[in-house]
């Protein structure tokens, strides 16, 4: 037995607020390919910036929450949190969230495989309807074209 196995509650899980959980599945889609580029974190920073859920908030906020939901997904996997941050949310701000990490998997202009694969798992431990799924993933495609579209 460890010094910390005894430990229950509060003190062994961390406690979880909705922003936090909005961002988990950003952060956690940023990582999923094993790298985080500058695109991501601009992407991050863009979105915290134009969000309702963030607009309030300063830069180092944001960096804050941002740094919380990377500890949260070291320390108790994405899959975890992510199944975490669903439990929290409503069904509208699930959406936002899976919207949100889209938009991430995207930020790069290249959705590789480890990308695809986490936001086909992302949708179910959200509890994300597949259809509404594809229609986002529908738009944020939409929003890659560039002027030689």
């Amino acid at each position: 037995m460890g010094l910390f196995s005894s430990l229950m509650g509060s003190a062994a899980v961390p406690t979880l607020d909705k922003s936090t959980a909005v961002m988990i599945p950003m952060v956690a889609a940023m990582t999923s390919d094993g790298d985080i580029d500058d695109d991501e974190i601009r992407q991050i920073r863009s979105i915290c910036v134009w969000s309702p859920i963030y607009a309030h908030n300063s830069m180092d906020q944001d960096t804050d929450i941002i740094l919380r939901a990377i500890r949260m997904i070291k320390d108790l996997g994405a899959e975890a949190m992510c199944v975490r941050a669903g439990e929290l949310l409503s069904p509208a701000l699930r959406e936002t969230a899976f919207c949100f990490a889209v938009r991430l998997a995207f930020a790069d202009g290249f959705v590789g495989t480890k990308e695809q694969d986490f936001v086909e798992r992302l949708m179910g431990w959200l509890a994300v309807d597949p259809a509404r799924a594809q229609h986002v993933v529908e738009v944020i495609t939409m929003m890659q074209h560039g002027l030689d579209a």
